[in-house]
């Protein structure tokens, strides 16, 4: 630890044990079920943090979570920043841990001198209810535009799909106007619609009812 002592200012008579075993206590009484002592020499112990993840559509249960840190402390801490790591984080990525180890380092070397394990614990809290926030914010407003698209059903129309819809609508329109004659005779009237193209008559059908028409 010489070369630590030459980067961190010690108190001299300092009884870090002491300090390190106080803090400890005290960190039982808050973190009842969340602590763990790892080893008492050197003292190092899990506080494992309780954590949720918000449900965007409001009617469904929250994601629980656990976010755990490893504490292993220096014989001179608090005079030297406690070693800090991840014991559970399966929740955040890589570069999320990375940037919260960053953040908890800098923060236990502006704590140097005092003991500190609380202080980190809730920047720690911080920086995971901070992502957590984040998440829900941008599923919610994924959510919201998903929401605001119009859902279509059924074939979208195009041009083509249109013009090829026209085109056998109106021939079924015209088919249904046209009277098909099964009787092999014909009255006046069906024969002169026959003529309009308003009923199908075979041409042999037609042919011998127009030699059955007397003429005046």
């Amino acid at each position: 630890s010489s070369g630590i002592n030459a980067e961190w200012p010690l108190r001299p008579g300092t009884d870090y044990k002491e300090e390190q075993e106080g803090e400890l206590e005290a960190l039982e009484s808050i973190f009842v079920t969340e602590l763990e002592i790892l080893s008492d020499d050197p003292i190092i112990y899990n506080i494992a943090i309780p954590c949720e993840m918000r449900n965007v559509e409001g009617d469904g249960p929250d994601r629980e979570f656990t976010v755990g840190l490893k504490f292993i402390l220096p014989d001179e801490y608090p005079d030297v920043p406690p070693e800090i790591e991840f014991s559970e984080c399966e929740e955040l990525d890589a570069d999320l841990q990375k940037s919260i180890l960053i953040e908890l380092q800098k923060c236990a070397e502006n704590e140097v001198g005092c003991v500190m394990i609380f202080t980190l614990v809730s920047e720690l809290q911080d920086k995971v209810n901070e992502y957590a926030d984040n998440i829900y914010n941008k599923k919610l407003q994924e959510k919201e535009e998903k929401d605001k698209v119009p859902v279509f059903h059924g074939t979208l129309v195009t041009l083509e799909t249109f013009t090829e819809w026209n085109i056998k609508f109106i021939k079924e329109m015209n088919d249904s106007k046209k009277v098909k004659v099964v009787s092999d005779k014909l009255t006046g009237r069906q024969i002169f619609m026959a003529k309009e193209g308003n009923i199908e008559i075979g041409d042999n059908l037609l042919g011998d009812a127009e030699e059955d028409v007397e003429v005046d």
